[in-house]
């Protein structure tokens, strides 16, 4: 996780101003600006993402009380509700997001307070983190983060569920060469690595995805992978998942509409003439 290395700051609104608007619409925070290390950049959140709750209470206050708020040791970590582009998700976080915050105008604020009170509420303990990776065709990869006791016991198990198949090849290659030169340097062997995925899985699941020419693109709380894929798809209609459990997606009329001009045009690429 990126360390704060920037104070948060409020734009134009103070506590006086807000509660002159009114308790019915009583301004929520959201981002103006990313800091240069800030935790904003590392979460992967966006400008004009607006914080809605914490810990799944609303939260209608001022930058200040956020970070004493955030700062606080009594919680590991905290789950933030975020609204973006008409859409509600989690993240987690721990310590102060760090950049510029500002308030949400009025008009704002009145679309978001009663989207947030129609949503479900959902236990703290029930949400895992995903992470999300997208390469330039939109296709998606997207992994749990919660450590698994699968990758230390059996770890070409863990592997293949991944389908991490270059290091499942490796790893399958040491077992077999050290159990035909010596069981005792096998059973080092197994240790050592078992020791390795204990440290590293997440780690080597996020280095593989990259290795495939996957990108960072969001990092997202939530109850089931469907509920990711659900929330992906929101902001993105034609991304795709390499395991999609919310079916195809919406396809490109633009990249449809040009490829149907290149035909009528008859400016094919792959043309090959016949031979008789």
């Amino acid at each position: 996780m990126v360390e704060e290395t920037e104070s948060t700051q409020v734009n134009d609104v103070d506590s006086a101003g807000a509660e002159a608007i009114g308790a019915d619409v009583t301004p929520y925070l959201k981002i103006a600006e990313h800091g240069r290390s800030s935790r904003t950049r590392a979460l992967k959140l966006k400008m004009e993402d607006v914080i809605v709750a914490v810990d799944g209470t609303e939260f209608r206050a001022n930058s200040d009380n956020l970070v004493d708020l955030l700062s606080s040791e009594d919680n590991g970590q905290w789950l933030l509700t975020i609204w973006r582009s008409g859409e509600f998700f989690e993240i987690f976080t721990r310590g102060p997001l760090g950049g510029v915050l500002k308030f949400t105008s009025e008009e704002e604020t009145k679309i978001i307070a009663p989207k947030f009170v129609e949503r479900p509420v959902v236990e703290k303990s029930e949400f895992r983190t995903f992470e999300v990776l997208k390469d330039m065709h939109k296709k998606c990869d997207v992994y749990d983060t919660t450590f698994s006791q699968t990758a230390v016991v059996l770890p070409p198990v863990w592997l293949a569920q991944n389908r991490m198949w270059e290091p499942l090849i490796a790893v399958m290659s040491v077992y077999l060469i050290t159990f035909n030169v010596n069981i005792l340097l096998f059973i080092i062997s197994s240790i050592l690595i078992a020791v390795y995925f204990k440290q590293g899985q997440i780690t080597m699941r996020r280095s593989y995805s990259m290795f495939q020419d996957f990108q960072m693109w969001a990092i997202v709380a939530a109850t089931d992978e469907a509920s990711v894929q659900q929330t992906c798809r929101a902001f993105d209609p034609h991304c795709d998942f390499l395991r999609s459990l919310v079916g195809p997606p919406i396809k490109n009329d633009e990249s449809t509409k040009k490829s149907s001009k290149r035909r009528k045009s008859g400016n094919v690429t792959n043309y090959a003439p016949t031979s008789y």
